[in-house]
């Protein structure tokens, strides 16, 4: 028994020693930079019990924040972890709004991938309480942007996913890093007001 019990200690400890982390910190609102044109989506961060969050408010509006990822970072940490929380959603419309132009709004989005002026690679991890979780397709206003529904959670409470991002660009990008992380909450299309929280954002090998 003393054997197992050292074994399994040993085991555990190297595991949590081996395994690689990149978080994003939410407590420095500094870091970020805003993304977009137009009217601005309100970004803003808190904290409760369980550490920092980021709000968006977007009323009628289509901005993110963003910052440069160093682009081994994908490559190291496959694994993107996130929490959301959706507070005040859309109301009113057509489940398939959010495959057309008129209606491309989504009430979080964290995108990632190759940002450039012209020709940027970016996949957009999005909740929809309308299209079913794993639905992917072609952004209506890019053709170098694709839409990942990676929540369709709708019932106001804080909710974890974890997308293998790597896998997922090289999918449907054919790339293997990405030089930036965007949070872009917008509602621009459908002119309505739209909330939602981010949490616990990080890369990870495992």
């Amino acid at each position: 028994m003393r054997i197992f019990a050292y074994f399994l200690s040993f085991f555990l400890i190297f595991a949590s020693v081996s395994a690689k982390e990149f978080r994003i910190d939410l407590s420095d609102m500094e870091i970020f930079k805003k993304r977009g044109f137009g009217k601005k989506t309100i970004y803003s961060n808190g904290k409760d019990e369980k550490g920092f969050y980021l709000k968006a408010v977007a009323d009628d509006s289509a901005t993110g924040i963003g910052m440069e990822l160093d682009k081994n970072i994908i490559k190291e940490m496959n694994w993107l972890n996130f929490t959301l929380k959706i507070e005040q959603n859309f109301v009113n419309v057509d489940k398939n709004f959010q495959k057309t132009k008129e209606g491309h709004d989504f009430t979080a989005k964290i995108i990632l991938g190759h940002a450039k002026r012209l020709g940027s690679k970016l996949v957009s991890l999005a909740h929809s309480s309308f299209l079913e979780e794993g639905y992917t397709q072609r952004s209506p206003w890019n053709k170098g942007s694709r839409d990942y529904i990676a929540s369709n959670d709708s019932s106001g409470d804080w909710h974890t996913r974890k997308i293998n991002v790597k896998k997922l660009l090289e999918e449907t990008h054919g790339i293997s890093s990405s030089n930036v992380i965007i949070f872009f909450t917008d509602s621009n299309n459908t002119g309505q007001k739209v909330i939602s929280y981010y949490r616990d954002i990080y890369f990870s090998d495992r």
